[in-house]
């Protein structure tokens, strides 16, 4: 059991990527279901709930929804537009040359590690961050030729 640690150490990454997404989605789940109680208690009083509850409920909905006229990717474009300097063909080459040159390093020491049992995991790491650097080289190419106007 101990080796089988030793030799997928790497899994934990994965991991905790998918149970800190389930942990945000629930966090969003609760947030949205006491919104949604917040409303009842107002209409229950026979109030009108503040304006402010009400666009939260609507920018909620409306982010959820991918058919409305902002759909999911509202806020993405407003991130796109709020950091638009670096999305630009320099900063599309550096992230390329970044992950190519860390996928070249995990190809050399996969080659010339002085430690037993590494070369698999390292050899395994240079493949998912040679396919990355591929990735992001294609869209730097599609950055550079495709240039926002």
């Amino acid at each position: 059991m101990e080796s089988f640690f030793y030799g997928y150490w790497w899994l934990i990454f994965p991991i905790m990527f998918f149970a800190f997404g389930a942990f945000d989605r629930w966090l969003a789940y609760k947030r949205s279901q006491e919104r949604l109680n917040l409303v009842r208690e107002f209409t229950s009083q026979g109030k009108d709930p503040p304006p402010e509850l009400m666009r939260a409920i609507h920018d909620e909905e409306a982010l959820d929804d991918p058919d409305s006229a902002y759909g999911r990717y509202d806020r993405y474009g407003r991130r796109y537009r709020r950091h638009y300097w670096r999305m630009g063909p320099y900063w599309a080459w550096r992230t390329a040359i970044i992950t190519g040159s860390v996928a070249a390093g995990f190809w050399f020491a996969s080659e010339y590690a002085d430690f037993p049992g590494v070369d698999g995991p390292f050899r395994l790491v240079a493949v998912i961050m040679t396919c990355v650097a591929v990735g992001h080289a294609i869209a730097a190419i599609f950055s550079t030729i495709f240039r926002a106007r």
